[in-house]
């Protein structure tokens, strides 16, 4: 049984329970991609969360299929989109700011998590993300919401990428007032994704990357509030509603491996595998972790190996390796929990970092940008005339050339002819 078929049982079976009824916000055909993903993730009884998906195309409203009857679709504008300007982005979410607003209050009157999903990049998405902080911020969701924001690639272009880094600057200079940021970088999961599934359709990538971001958050959001602490150190709902609301960058990591891989006699091969996870985490990367203003790490143990993974030199080993790799955060966690499953024997482990600053992907985004403006420049330089260094050296005398005219008519014939529109030649040959 493959790891992800195992995760799916620990996270999907009939007995989880949830830290936060989330509600999702998409914004744009990038963001309400993830958003319907997130609100069809279904445990084993029903759909825990809910979605409403606000697009300027209807195409691409329509493109988005859902199994949630509970989602919402809302198509604002004249259904023609925004084609990649911010400006016209903003402004058509400004015009229907009411409409969206009313159903925000109705469809996530009951929910105790907003996150607000954006694709950078593209019109709506990113032109609607401030307005769309402002409506929740003043709709008594301020410090119950957070963002979900994706970076583009870095061939889909300068204008992309432009107004990616448009907005950017303005979050990071407003993230103090903000709840946890979640970054998505496109770049990380395409490579990801051609190293581990091939070659497969753009189709296939995108679903596989919006599954990605959902079942990372929706893990967090169960091993929270499901299993059994093995001892006293727990990572709660309560220490998860404190990371998701701290300003900054929040950043997870999700991984596995077996338990003959936990060897007493060699802990350092454990340990480097527990720090390369967590730095290079599952939706972004890029991070000084030293940064971290508080963390949590969830493991999770067959109840058969709980004995073996939870020894006190491992757990000893593994503070000594937090307090390296985080040593300024202000609260930590290291839960263990017992699981007990049939055919499933990993130990899985779940971490989160809050109150980052942004990651070195942004700062490759600036100079991708820079690049391309230098290219543009260079060529702006380079005259597209292709006559500007010529100049037409005329005989003083020239030979008049012989036309019929000339050769066949009467002088009062040549004289009445003249009188007749002028032609191309009288135009420009004369």
């Amino acid at each position: 049984m493959s790891n992800q078929a195992n995760e799916s049982q620990l996270i999907q079976n009939k007995d989880v329970q949830l830290s936060f009824k989330f509600g999702f916000l998409g914004l744009g055909m990038g963001g309400s991609s993830i958003a319907a993903v997130a609100g069809d993730v279904k445990t084993a009884t029903d759909y825990p969360y809910k979605s409403i998906l606000v697009n300027s195309n209807q195409m691409d409203s329509d493109k988005i299929t859902v199994s949630n009857k509970n989602t919402v679709k809302l198509v604002i504008g004249d259904g023609k989109g925004a084609s990649r300007d911010i400006e016209r982005g903003e402004e058509i979410f400004i015009n229907n700011t009411d409409i969206i607003t009313d159903k925000i209050n109705i469809e996530f009157a009951d929910r105790d998590f907003i996150w607000l999903v954006a694709g950078l990049g593209g019109g709506t998405g990113t032109g609607s993300l401030i307005q769309a902080i402002g409506v929740l911020m003043k709709n008594n969701f301020k410090g119950k919401f957070g963002i979900i924001i994706t970076l583009p690639r870095n061939s889909e272009g300068k204008r992309a990428i432009n107004n990616a880094l448009e907005r950017l600057e303005r979050i990071q200079k407003a993230m103090h007032g903000l709840g946890s940021i979640l970054i998505v970088d496109n770049e990380k999961l395409f490579e990801q994704f051609v190293e581990e599934k091939g070659n497969q359709s753009t189709r296939q990538y995108l679903e596989y990357t919006n599954k990605y971001v959902a079942d990372s958050l929706h893990a967090l959001n169960v091993v929270t509030a499901s299993y059994k602490p093995f001892s006293e150190y727990h990572f709660d709902t309560s220490e998860f509603a404190t990371l998701i609301q701290t300003p900054g960058v929040f950043q997870i990591a999700r991984f596995s491996l077996q338990p003959a891989r936990i060897d007493l006699k060699k802990p350092i091969d454990f340990l480097n595998f527990v720090q390369e996870n967590l730095e290079n985490g599952v939706l972004s990367d890029g991070y000084n972790l030293q940064r971290t203003k508080q963390y949590a790490i969830s493991i999770l143990a067959n109840h058969i190996h709980a004995d073996k993974v939870f020894n006190i030199e491992l757990t000893k080993r593994m503070e000594q390796l937090m307090s390296e790799i985080a040593p300024l955060c202000n609260e930590q966690a290291i839960g263990q929990y017992v699981y007990n499953l049939q055919d499933v024997n990993n130990v899985f482990f779940y971490a989160a970092f809050s109150g980052l600053s942004l990651p070195e992907r942004v700062r490759s985004l600036i100079q991708e940008s820079k690049r391309i403006k230098e290219a543009q420049q260079q060529l702006d330089e380079e005259t597209n005339d292709l006559f500007g260094d010529y100049s037409v050296i005329k005989e003083k005398e020239e030979k008049q050339e012989e036309t019929f005219e000339s050769l066949f008519l009467k002088k009062d014939e040549k004289s009445n002819n003249s009188s007749k529109d002028p032609d191309f030649d009288s135009l420009f040959n004369s």
